[in-house]
């Protein structure tokens, strides 16, 4: 056998080695989740929830936002968009609370 022949021979094993190890890369990357588009939430819902319905009685919207790192007006939002989606999320008195004299 003359080096022509030889080089020949060993890009067939070569093919054949890269058959058999490209379905198996194939198969790694299908099972990847894709990812989800917008940004993640900042809050939980499931803490969300138990936030707000803690803070109805005798919080206001201010403690729930500080509590949670978030604005007062996003925290209203949330609230808002939540209850849109279903979730059972009482609203807060309206108004300022009286004075007790």
């Amino acid at each position: 056998m003359n080096l022509i022949d030889e080089i020949n021979k060993e890009i067939e094993e070569m093919k054949v080695d890269a058959v058999a190890v490209a379905p198996v890369e194939a198969k790694a990357a299908i099972k990847q989740p894709k990812k989800k588009r917008g940004r993640p939430a900042k809050v939980e819902n499931k803490i969300f929830v138990e936030m707000w319905n803690a803070a109805l009685d005798k919080g206001s919207l201010g403690e729930v936002a500080a509590a949670l790192g978030i604005s007062a007006a996003s925290c209203s939002v949330k609230a808002s968009n939540m209850r849109k989606a279903g979730y059972d999320l009482p609203q807060f008195k309206r108004g300022r609370p009286k004075k007790v004299q």
